[in-house]
């Protein structure tokens, strides 16, 4: 039915004098050709109260920045933007002289801790039998105690170098000393940058990769201070696309002066399926039972929410308090019963015949 068809029926209601103050008389017929459908009030467990637009980025814990552990030249590249790694592949090479010289310390360290270890060992006996000073003893274990400190100091840089257990096993094993230093990845990640190229003179301040971890992520995303009052840490939202869920672990206290907005974090349960960078869109979920409606069902009629509630022979006109949720549906705090069946559209028609009664809408 078109506009003109929709006007001449008004008319005709209105002149017939069926509009009464609290009461719309019409009758089946008359809201099926007026495109009055009618709808029942649901109550709803985990209905939405809300939509968040978050992004998807890394965890404070999920990015990792691999820095030039001893100055020397890049060597070697084995990754690029992009590539999935994982924990203890190669990443690259440093050629690095100063290499040679910790590793060679480390076994000057490892030889003087063995010496001092054996000394150790027979001039305990000799003190346990009375046949040393308590001086020497003193010495003896001085001169252990200063070398097993030495020694793991330098086996402690060599780590911190990218050494991992069994590379200083086998330098140990076989004192092979060489000039070059594979840095490997701490973890299974995605390369997220890798600023250095092949033959770059590295001075160990530089850093060589970005790391992040696709099982350490967060979702972070602003809010307007208006409608962030109504989260609370520990909701749970529900991913639109999909059936993931992820709980609210964040909501800023500090507003921003500019733009009235504050800060949002919440955790995904599930991070699968979701990449760093995406934009997200989640329905914020009550945990409680909640009565809804559509919002093509709410009008504006003299300054007040109202909807049309379905009676014998019409409607009446219900003042209700409701929430809008941003999502197509607004939530009934006061006003209406789950079952009441309401008009969910032609609203806009109904509204224009309790104005017709003299009514505004301010």
């Amino acid at each position: 039915m078109n506009w003109i068809q929709h006007a001449l029926l008004l008319t005709a209601l209105l002149a017939a004098g069926t509009v009464r103050a609290a009461d719309l008389t019409i009758s089946d017929d008359e809201q099926q050709l007026l495109d009055i459908r009618v709808q029942e009030v649901s109550a709803l467990t985990n209905a939405g109260t809300g939509e968040l637009t978050l992004r998807v980025r890394f965890a404070p814990d999920g990015e990792w920045v691999i820095k030039t552990p001893l100055p020397g030249v890049v060597h070697r590249v084995f990754v690029q933007e992009g590539d999935r790694v994982k924990g203890g592949d190669p990443l690259l090479v440093v050629r690095s002289a100063d290499m040679v010289g910790l590793q060679r310390d480390f076994l000057k360290a490892r030889a003087e801790l063995e010496l001092q270890r054996a000394t150790l060992d027979r001039d305990r006996k000799l003190a346990d039998a009375g046949s040393i000073s308590q001086r020497r003893w003193q010495e003896t274990r001085y001169n252990f105690d200063a070398a097993e400190a030495e020694f793991s100091g330098l086996q402690g840089r060599l780590m911190l170098a990218g050494f991992s257990v069994s590379d200083l096993e086998r330098l140990g094993s076989d004192s092979r000393i060489g000039p070059d230093l594979t840095i490997r990845a701490p973890c299974d990640a995605i390369i997220l940058d890798r600023p250095v190229m092949l033959g770059d003179q590295l001075d160990g301040t530089e850093a060589l990769v970005r790391l992040g971890q696709p099982n350490k992520i967060m979702l972070q995303g602003v809010l307007a201070h208006s409608a962030a009052v109504r989260l609370a840490e520990g909701a749970e939202l529900q991913w639109m696309e999909g059936d993931r869920r992820a709980e609210l672990v964040f909501v800023s206290d500090v507003i921003d002066p500019q733009s009235q907005t504050v800060q949002v974090r919440a955790k995904p349960l599930d991070p699968s399926g979701l990449v760093p960078g995406q934009l997200t869109r989640w329905r914020v979920l009550s945990g409680e039972r909640l009565l809804t409606v559509p919002s093509s069902a709410v009008v504006k009629l003299e300054g007040k929410d109202v909807v049309f509630l379905a009676v014998t022979g019409g409607f009446d006109v219900r003042e209700v308090e409701v929430r809008n949720t941003g999502t197509g549906a607004w939530i009934v705090l006061a006003g209406l019963e789950a079952g009441d069946r309401i008009a969910a559209t032609g609203t806009a028609v109904l509204k224009g015949m309790s104005m017709g009664m003299g009514g505004g809408d301010s």
